[in-house]
């Protein structure tokens, strides 16, 4: 965060580049909390831009030309200030708080009073009177109430402070150290610049009790020639400090490392801004990225346990098939109200065996309930074995991209973009464009997904953007259609011909056959489809494709985790 000495130096800047200058124009930045007076000075095009971002919050005065705002917000003007010209700049004592002077020809005189005091700054426009006429970000106030600032802390002010007063404050106050003498003590210091005054000094071994009026006269002067910096700036360094990145207009003794120059403090404090931000976007997308990933990992968790539990009573089927047979035998005995029955198990003979019944179900009804059980037992016993192996496998896959991530994320994220767009919540990480997928996402009975083009160009890109080299691709043979891709867990898996049939059924639906009674489907790996040079969208040519003739089948549903319209 910039000190009341950055907010001086910037002052100055204004008061040399500025001041005299029209304002062409202006930008205000809601959501990004960032705002820009355009000012035409000096045959040049500079901008006071002011920052109130809670990652990046600074004032700065950089040429037009650095201002880049990337956003897709459309911009508020600030006020209306065009065709003010600035007449004066003043800061209001050694505060984070200065006030533009402008004059308008046929407006008269105003005041813009910039409160530089990070994520919770604003703008205030005054009257001549000095009466609140307006505010950039939304306040509670009475139009014409006198605007007063908040009371500086009772500190000392530097530029002010002379020998004697700086000698009687370090002896009379406790303090831990002199750099907490220096930061708490002193308008404009924070602990960098403390602790910078005295290393400077030469005093940064020395405790309290060491020091002699040598010393603090040495600190004094120390403490005069750093602050004497900010009205003498002519170029900027940024430093990168363990509690982010600093901004200063010289090098720093106490940095850990070398910092980078630019040719203004403006310049360096507007980058320091921007990076500290942008940091922060980045850290945020790669939590939202990690979360994501952690979600479907105990998703497919959870899922493998339904499934487990599932399978384990479909292995049971045979034993419904008897229970519904023994109700059959004695379906005279069943009546409605009854929870349960007692009977003699003619598979066992000199055994009884206990069923529980619907009470509210009749006696019909409760013999088609064990049956019913018994076919979905026995229909579904291997369909859930296949489904557990794959969201097994899919539980694996995404370990594997999980532990990616944590050890190389910029190049796992490359690595695997296509799993990781079907995983993000399609708003949740801020990208340049938003991005439509060329594909719809379906899932099979056993659980695999597929990728159905959506037309020409989004079948190429389907194809050979989204499918790995090893997955199954589907296409109707010489009819026009949809590219199919079926998604492998892992590299080894091998679909069974129960999903290629299904796969078929889905790429015969989505082509030009779609009312055939039967419609001949090639299917390869994907590594054996090639687009040739200047052909049309769609058309590709396939090698070690073998054909499956099906009847086209409508998918079930469409993934929730599929491409936007």
């Amino acid at each position: 965060m910039q000190t009341a000495l950055h907010i001086r130096a910037v002052v100055g800047q204004i008061q040399r580049e500025l001041v005299g200058g029209q304002i062409v124009s202006t930008e205000f930045y809601k959501k990004d909390r960032a705002a820009y007076l355009f000012v035409k000075a000096h045959k040049s095009r500079q901008a006071l831009g002011f920052l109130y971002h809670p990652h990046g919050a600074g004032v700065f005065v950089v040429p037009a030309s650095k201002v880049r705002h990337e956003t897709r917000e459309k911009p508020w003007p600030v006020f209306k200030l065009e065709g003010a010209v600035i007449t004066r700049v003043q800061q209001l004592e050694l505060d984070r708080i200065f006030i533009l002077h402008l004059e308008e020809r046929d407006a008269g005189r105003w005041e813009l009073v910039c409160e530089a005091i990070g994520p919770n700054g604003n703008m205030w426009l005054l009257d001549e009177a000095g009466e609140i006429q307006a505010t950039l970000r939304k306040r509670d106030f009475t139009p014409g109430q006198p605007y007063r600032p908040a009371e500086l802390p009772p500190k000392l002010n530097p530029f002010q402070t002379d020998f004697e007063t700086f000698v009687t404050t370090l002896r009379e106050r406790e303090h831990s150290s002199l750099v907490a003498f220096l930061d708490r003590h002193f308008l404009g210091l924070n602990t960098t610049l403390a602790k910078e005054i005295v290393v400077r000094a030469d005093l940064d071994f020395a405790s309290l009790d060491e020091i002699d009026r040598h010393d603090v006269e040495r600190l004094y002067e120390t403490l005069g020639d750093v602050i004497a910096h900010f009205d003498q700036s002519e170029a900027g360094y940024l430093f990168s400090m363990p509690k982010g990145l600093e901004a200063y207009p010289f090098k720093l003794k106490s940095a850990p490392s070398d910092p980078e120059k630019f040719k203004t403090l403006s310049l360096a404090m507007q980058a320091g801004c921007e990076r500290r931000q942008h940091h922060v976007e980045q850290s945020d997308e790669r939590k939202l990225v990690m979360q994501a990933v952690d979600r479907a990992i105990k998703r497919l968790k959870r899922r493998v346990e339904n499934i487990a539990s599932d399978l384990a009573l479909a292995a049971d089927y045979e034993r419904y098939r008897k229970l519904g047979e023994l109700l059959q035998i004695n379906f005279d005995r069943i009546h409605r109200g009854m929870e349960s029955i007692e009977l003699d198990d003619v598979y066992l003979p000199g055994r009884k065996v206990s069923i529980r019944l619907d009470p509210a179900a009749s006696a019909a009804e409760n013999v088609e309930h064990y049956f019913r059980r018994y076919r979905k037992g026995r229909e579904g016993l291997e369909l859930l074995s296949r489904r557990l192996e794959i969201t097994r496998d899919e539980v694996n896959q995404l370990e594997q991209i999980a532990a990616a991530l944590r050890n190389d994320y910029e190049r796992a994220t490359e690595q695997y973009a296509a799993e990781l767009d079907n995983l993000l919540p399609k708003e949740g990480v801020r990208r340049e464009q938003a991005q439509r997928l060329p594909y719809r996402e379906y899932t099979l009975s056993t659980g695999l997904t597929i990728f159905v083009g959506r037309d020409g160009s989004d079948n190429d890109r389907t194809t050979f953007e989204y499918a790995r080299p090893y997955e199954t691709w589907f296409h109707t043979q010489q009819c026009a259609g949809s590219h199919v891709v079926m998604k492998h867990p892992n590299r080894s898996f091998a679909p069974s011909r129960q999903e290629i049939t299904e796969a078929a059924s889905i790429a015969a639906w989505f082509s030009k056959a779609r009312n055939d009674t039967l419609v001949p489907v090639i299917y390869t790996e994907r590594r054996y489809v090639r687009k040739p040079r200047k052909a049309k969208p769609g058309l590709v040519t396939v090698e070690r494709e073998k054909s499956i003739m099906v009847e086209p089948r409508e998918p079930v549903r469409e993934s929730t985790a599929g491409g936007n319209e």
